[in-house]
């Protein structure tokens, strides 16, 4: 089996006495670690930088109010960049611990890969020891006391190519993740949290981390329990050592406090049944499975193809390809794998789907085929879920699986076919696939399917005359046939939606008009079944022709059906098969009802086009004569305003000549004030100057030899 290659991130700050315990848990299984160093001071950086496998950044808070937030922004984006590169994601803490408790993890992850599991949330306990340890061995043999904190139920390892988003929330206490999400069966994965390692050291630490909360922290309430102070945290460390049991031996399931976020998002969880054994191939002897892989314009996917195949843990494969024709570097592509088991044939031009598909079946050695298309990718685990269910199901024929459909950069998106439809069927047996299949359509994804060397003998090749539903039209053989088909709910292949619908199965306008005629002709393999297996899939009430040839029994239970190839193969058949007078009745009777070619459809297309175009046309007559009025309208408001502009003239010219008279005015008025404030000012000086004299004595004197005077005159 393949170590699966394990890519962490994570942060640190101030941890020196932490990273050993680190590394020497998670150095077994991780491949590459990418921490994010917050400002340590002491001594964290030296050590992480000793470490071969270390990629050390600086921490920048992309929030400078919060650094929980800026937390939450790291761990929800940084992993993306290990996309196509690692198997699996580990974002944790310095002091979390991930294991699942009596099993390697390298082991554990590849078995989960292969069981289709793609994210592995961990039942949280806080562990709690009085004294930090001496930096040696691992603390999960040393410090195995503890309780479950509801807080540490954390998403902690998935898969980077099936989640599009975490979502993790603050301190990734939970998480809503989008994408192709599927759990383990049972939750064995643990996290033990290992903050709780000496009350001191634990005290100081808090303290620390308070100075560290923003603006934003604090106002919303995020890392709370910093702030707490020294005798709070005294009663929470007692209350904790109180609670705390020896957790070795413990079932965590059974522990673990609920309710569990997981579950309450409705996560689907994987199968429970055991894998396949991974027997080894037999050198000389044929392949259990061969992988057939037709390929044509397929260079920028074809490699991540045949890598996936090469990748399974089950080896014992043969990969048959046949490149049809390619001219844009596929074939150089191809002819550019080593491996022995690649089987490779070129052809000069392109001779189509059907023909491909035969050319690779005929040339393939296995007991099992396995259908790949060259743009899609086997997800981990396919070869051997799939061969371990044929080896234990000899009754069934083809078993095929769910697809996750990806866009062109390879990352979940919405399919354009609902193949989860048969997951909903009541049973797997043949009446049920005949009458889906004759009443209804194709819900088969034919890139996730195995299926056993004798089901192609006894069906025959591909129909070449077919492009869109040469597989559709094979079921239905192999099916006729007495093979039976079952799905298994696991996602087994990656099926490629790419853009501007060029896949050979996407509703392009080319694929629109060939589906329907090549429905019809599909159609036409159930008038070759048997009385008895027209008795097995058809009802007796159904069958309103019995004693009839079969291709007259089957046109009528397709001429009452909606569809247009339903009813282009009813009249089509009945056409060649009408013998009998009430045959050639039912003929004239169909030609004249039936609309084969749909064209009431048309018809009415026609007439609604018409009522379309009248309507556009009164549209159009209403729109101009309100156009007309609304000219009309405007010249009429233009006249007015340019009458109004005109009167506004001659009042800013009247209004103009009004304030310059009154300028005038004002002039006037003011020298006038200016004038009597002079004679003011001159008359208040000559009352001033004659106080002056009244109150000298000279004029006092003077004053009186006038009045003297005066006496001496009269």
């Amino acid at each position: 089996m393949r170590r699966p290659v394990v890519h962490l991130y994570t942060v640190c700050w101030d941890e020196a006495d932490m990273l050993g315990f680190f590394f020497r848990h998670y150095d077994p299984w991780v491949d590459r670690y990418v921490v994010y160093d917050d400002g340590s001071t002491d001594g964290s950086r030296d050590i992480l930088r000793a470490h071969p496998r270390v990629e050390l950044r600086d921490f920048s808070r992309d929030d400078p109010d919060s650094f929980v937030l800026s937390h939450r922004t790291m761990q929800n984006e940084a992993w993306k960049e290990s996309r196509h590169r690692a198997d699996w994601i580990v974002v944790t803490a310095i002091d979390e611990h991930l294991h699942v408790p009596g099993h390697a993890m390298a082991e554990y992850l590849a078995d989960e890969a292969d069981r289709g599991v793609t994210l592995i949330p961990a039942l949280g306990f806080d562990l709690n020891h009085p004294e930090m340890p001496e930096d040696a061995g691992l603390l999960t043999g040393r410090v195995t006391r503890g309780r479950p904190r509801i807080a540490f139920n954390k998403l902690s390892l998935f898969k980077p190519e099936a989640l599009r988003e975490t979502g993790f929330g603050p301190g990734r206490h939970a998480a809503t993740p989008a994408g192709d999400l599927r759990l383990p069966a049972r939750d064995s994965l643990v996290l033990w949290h290992y903050k709780h390692l000496g009350f001191a050291r634990n005290a100081a630490r808090e303290a620390a981390q308070a100075d560290r909360l923003g603006r934003t922290d604090r106002a919303e309430g995020f890392g709370q329990h910093y702030l707490w102070g020294r005798e709070k945290l005294r009663a929470f460390w007692d209350e904790m050592e109180r609670d705390s049991r020896d957790l070795v031996g413990a079932v965590p399931d059974a522990l673990a406090i609920r309710p569990l976020w997981w579950e309450e998002q409705g996560l689907r969880r994987a199968e429970a049944a055991p894998l396949a054994p991974l027997t080894p191939a037999v050198p000389g002897a044929p392949p259990t499975v061969s992988v057939l892989v037709k390929s044509y314009q397929h260079a920028p996917y074809v490699r991540q193809t045949i890598e996936s195949v090469l990748a399974q843990s089950f080896q014992d494969f043969e990969i048959v390809v046949t490149d049809d024709g390619s001219t844009d570097g596929t074939a150089e592509i191809l002819r550019g794998f080593t491996d022995s088991r690649i089987r490779l044939e070129c052809w000069p031009e392109n001779r189509g789907i059907s023909a491909a598909m035969n050319a690779t079946v005929a040339r393939a050695r296995g007991r099992y085929l396995a259908i790949l298309n060259s743009d899609d990718w086997a997800l981990p685990g396919r070869l051997r879920r799939q061969v371990g269910f044929l080896d234990t199901h000899p009754e069934v024929g083809l078993v095929f699986g769910m697809p996750r459909a990806v866009d062109e950069a390879g990352l979940p998106t919405d399919p354009f076919n609902d193949f989860t439809e048969p997951l909903r069927f009541g049973d797997f047996s043949r009446r049920t696939w005949l009458r889906q299949f004759f009443f209804r359509y194709n819900v088969l994804c034919a890139p996730s399917a195995m299926i056993r060397r004798e089901a192609y003998a006894a069906a025959g090749p591909y129909d070449p005359r077919l492009t869109n539903l040469q597989d559709f039209e094979m079921w239905i053989r192999m099916l006729i046939a007495g093979q039976a088909i079952h799905v298994l709910p696991d996602r087994l292949t990656a099926f490629r939606i790419r853009a501007d619908n060029a896949n050979t199965s996407a509703p392009s306008p080319e694929a629109r008009l060939r589906s329907p005629f090549e429905h019809a002709q599909v159609l036409r393999r159930f008038t070759e079944i048997s009385e008895d297996l027209f008795a097995e899939v058809f009802d007796a009430a159904e069958d309103v022709r019995p004693g009839e040839p079969m291709p007259v029994r089957i046109a009528h239970l397709a001429r009452p059906l909606e569809r247009i190839e339903h009813r282009s193969f009813a009249l089509q058949t009945l056409f060649e098969a009408a013998r009998t007078p009430q045959q050639l009745a039912d003929l004239r009777d169909w030609g004249g009802s039936l609309d084969a070619l749909n064209l009431r459809a048309l018809e009415g297309y026609e007439a609604w086009n018409r009522d379309v175009v009248a309507a556009h046309d009164l549209a159009v007559f209403t729109r101009d004569r309100a156009t007309a009025e609304a000219a009309e309208a405007a010249a009429r408001h233009t006249e007015e305003a340019t009458r109004h502009r005109d009167e506004a003239a001659r009042h800013r010219e009247e209004l103009a000549g009004a304030e310059d008279r009154l300028a005038r005015s004002e002039e006037g008025r003011a020298g006038m004030r200016a004038e009597l404030d002079g004679l003011d000012a001159r008359l208040r000086a000559s009352l001033l100057r004659q106080r002056e004299m009244e109150n000298s004595l000279g004029w006092r004197a003077a004053q009186a030899v006038r009045r003297m005077g005066r006496l001496f005159r009269r």
